[in-house]
């Protein structure tokens, strides 16, 4: 069988001012707790996480790590590495990683299916008598069978969204807690639309994903679709960026996209892993972010641009709903459709949302022709999530429900013993993204 060419070079220009970062950076510092050299009864909690990783269940931890380390919470990081298919350059938190785990609670970032070699990494002694609470991102109604024996090893779930609660609280009884991402003060490199090659007075649409997370689902073609169908050939004021990662790791798919966007020169595809900061930079160089996923577990990309008073335009299903509705972004109408196979891993018996294209389309055009709408959307956007995601909101749920865990301990007085050997044994090889927001 013949190799598969490599997918093409399509990156970002790399101009002076990438390595130089000239300039200012927009984000203020964030006041973290340092870890107590004595530990109190064993509250505080350890984050263990792919701390380093640059895909969206990394990202996530992250979030959830600076809000709790932001509130003075006593947080110990535990960097895991599975060798996943992802870059793993984010560095943003090195300073607070640690190997010790000094705490009773466990919050670990591992999807259900690498759970095990996740359990191996971290080791026997460090489970012993601790209290596990795994959080997990899934995108459709019914959670796969294979992910079970997995929730038996755990004691409660944390979820995102509500969407996602009511998944895994229709095959557990145990605790599953709804705590929406907390949105940190977005770092921002501060490059402008020069440095992205964007035209300083195009009008500009973005969509983004990972091609780790499974491009159907994500449905970058239906937004091709629709800002074609927007915006006649003859109207040069607009532009469709499409920032995707990890193209070369799925040259087939990457392909497909570029064929479906070479039709108009006023779409462009950039295939290229960016660091948080300058991820933050391209949505503000944007006007409006869209996403016409065909289901999200949260949708990390739109309220990231919410927060910087960007309109987005996504589908009106599943967890986004958790921070979008039709006072605050451009909700899409849908159909319910089964999933086909081939679409999403774990495809039967689910069902996704189909977005009107028309309807996408339309509002696409409302925005770039009204800039007042525009921009009293994307304000309206802005201070509901800031508000919703807020990281003091997300830190004093976490701290509160991690207190009562310690009470009821204390109360218990006696841990219950742990062994990776009783750990039910499932497929650890992954067929599912890594929630790539």
């Amino acid at each position: 069988m013949m190799a598969e060419p490599p997918a093409p070079v399509i990156m970002f220009p790399r101009r002076e001012s990438w390595a130089a970062k000239r300039y200012p950076v927009t984000d203020a510092p964030v006041r973290f707790f340092a870890l107590p050299q004595s530990v109190e009864n064993g509250r505080g909690v350890n984050i263990f996480a792919y701390l380093r990783g640059q895909f969206g269940l990394a990202e996530c931890a992250r979030l959830y790590a600076r809000a709790l380390l932001g509130a003075g919470y006593p947080t110990a990081l535990v960097d895991i590495d599975l060798n996943l298919p992802h870059g793993l350059d984010d560095r943003s938190l090195d300073s607070y990683i640690r190997d010790e785990a000094p705490y009773d609670i466990h919050l670990v970032f591992i999807n259900p299916d690498y759970l095990v070699p996740a359990f191996e990494s971290i080791g026997e002694a460090r489970l012993r008598g601790k209290h596990i609470i795994a959080c997990w991102f899934w995108e459709l109604e019914i959670i796969p069978e294979s992910w079970l024996p997995a929730i038996e090893s755990v004691d409660e779930i944390l979820v995102a969204s509500e969407f996602v609660r009511e998944a895994f609280a229709r095959v557990t009884d145990k605790p599953v807690v709804c705590v929406p991402l907390p949105l940190s003060e977005v770092g921002d490199s501060g490059l402008q639309r020069v440095d992205f090659d964007i035209d300083a007075k195009s009008f500009v649409f973005l969509t983004s994903f990972d091609f780790n997370s499974y491009v159907y689902r994500k449905n970058p073609f239906a937004v091709i679709e629709a800002f074609a169908q927007a915006f006649p050939e003859t109207r040069k004021d607009v532009l469709l960026l499409v920032k995707t990662s990890n193209g070369h790791r799925n040259p087939q798919s990457l392909r497909e996209l570029l064929e479906k966007a070479s039709a108009d020169p006023r779409i462009v595809v950039r295939d290229q892993i960016l660091g948080r900061a300058d991820v933050h930079a391209l949505q503000r160089c944007a006007d409006v972010y869209v996403s016409l996923h065909h289901a999200e577990g949260f949708g990390l990309g739109l309220a990231e641009c919410m927060a910087q008073g960007k309109p987005v335009i996504g589908t009106g299903w599943s967890g986004n709903l958790a921070f979008m509705d039709s006072h605050n972004s451009a909700l899409v109408n849908y159909t319910i459709v089964p999933v086909q196979e081939g679409e999403y891993a774990h495809h039967e018996g689910q069902r996704w949302a189909r977005a009107d294209i028309d309807d996408a389309a339309a509002w696409m055009r409302r925005l770039a022709d009204d800039p007042v709408l525009a921009q009293q959307l994307g304000a309206r956007a802005q201070t509901s999530v800031l508000e919703t995601l807020s990281a003091e909101r997300a830190a004093s749920a976490l701290i509160d429900w991690f207190e009562r865990i310690h009470m009821q301990r204390r109360q218990r007085a006696v841990a219950v013993p742990f062994s990776v050997s009783t750990v039910p044994s499932f497929s650890s090889s992954s067929q599912v993204d890594n929630f790539n927001a």
